[in-house]
């Protein structure tokens, strides 16, 4: 029997921020319209560019949304010498380079900042294909995991 080990999940929270940004965006360019009709549009072109701007919030907000929902529960999984990563199964020795990216950096006072525990996970294959998963929760994590897991295989292919 082989073990199973999850590296990496879906984060939960990330997906509903965008939700939320989505409405707000809707609701910008709800108050321009109206704005716009209700004030004889003195200044319509202008108007007419923040009711845009509200749309196009709104679609970038749900296109990261549906992204978040499409996105696997179980992002990274091993399973023995396999490695399964959104789907797609291959062997560990097959790792060529992992990165990631945290979602936002917020700054604090007196230069402190403080980083949201998802982003980006990038797992470069030794064919040069490449896999992008989106809202990972504890990226940096999960990081750490699979390049231990890329250079464990790595010394037992060399030696």
């Amino acid at each position: 029997m082989t073990e199973r080990e999850v590296i990496a999940r879906r984060a939960g929270a990330p997906r509903w921020i965008y939700l939320f940004t989505a409405l707000f965006g809707l609701v910008f360019a709800g108050v321009a319209a109206w704005l716009g009709f209700t004030t004889g549009a003195p200044m319509g072109f202008l108007l007419i560019v923040f009711v845009l701007a509200g749309f196009f919030f709104t679609g970038i907000s749900l296109f990261y949304f549906i992204k978040g929902m499409r996105m696997p529960q179980e992002i990274a999984v091993r399973e023995g010498d396999m490695l399964t990563f959104l789907g797609q199964t291959f062997p560990l020795k097959e790792l060529a380079n992992v990165r990631y990216r945290l979602a936002h950096y917020h700054h604090g006072w007196g230069g402190m900042g403080w980083f949201l525990g998802w982003g980006r996970l990038t797992v470069v294959r030794k064919d040069g294909r490449s896999c992008v998963a989106y809202f990972v929760a504890d990226v940096e994590e999960a990081h750490d995991r699979l390049i231990a897991l890329m250079r464990e295989y790595a010394a037992k292919e060399s030696a």
